[in-house]
């Protein structure tokens, strides 16, 4: 390759990287503007306190997809669906236990389909097909088996919350986030 190629294909590159620098940047400015507005909606008109979690949450996993691979952000956004909705089944059992045997069953049915979707995304690489555009949600040789760890984790801790009630729904939550606690460690560890 001549000299002058060489130095055009940098400039190229180190333009590429700019624009993308720009993106991220507008992009983080963007979820903060959010958080901003989101927390003074929640403070000038007095909302429920618990709400306050909610855009920190999703704008925390926002992040996290442009610092850790694909597969550690598909099993943060799933262990963080999980942990909400074990959040909600600690509201129902304050409220009434006549629907506490539904949504149980609805629960392990969420966790049993989301372990089919892993079991199908790994079969056929981490793809989906839609129509006929193809999406890669997961990287070919993503870590499933994170993900069904996960799903096992999940159901003990919904099978655990049945049996205790609220506070064991407590404590699924908090073993859902000392996983996800312990695959951060580990993928930040792949990452140096």
């Amino acid at each position: 390759m001549a000299k002058k190629d060489l130095t055009d294909l940098r400039k190229k590159r180190k333009e590429e990287q700019r624009r993308a620098d720009d993106r991220f940047t507008w992009r983080v400015l963007g979820v903060m503007l959010f958080l901003a507005v989101w927390t003074f909606l929640l403070y000038r008109f007095n909302w429920p306190a618990h709400l306050y979690v909610i855009p920190s949450g999703a704008a925390v996993l926002y992040l996290l997809a442009y610092i850790y691979p694909k597969d550690f952000t598909a099993l943060a956004v799933f262990v963080s669906g999980g942990a909400v909705g074990l959040w909600l089944l600690t509201l129902l059992y304050q409220r009434s236990g006549r629907w506490n045997t539904l949504a149980h069953i609805l629960f392990a049915a969420a966790i049993a389909l989301s372990a089919l979707l892993f079991w199908l995304l790994k079969k056929r690489g981490g793809a989906v097909c839609l129509g006929k555009r193809t999406v890669s949600i997961i990287p070919r040789r993503g870590r499933y088996l994170f993900l069904f760890i996960a799903c096992g984790v999940m159901a003990a801790s919904l099978a655990i919350s049945a049996v205790l009630g609220r506070s064991g729904a407590l404590y699924g939550m908090i073993a859902l986030f000392c996983y996800l606690f312990v695959a951060a460690v580990y993928y930040t560890v792949k990452l140096i």
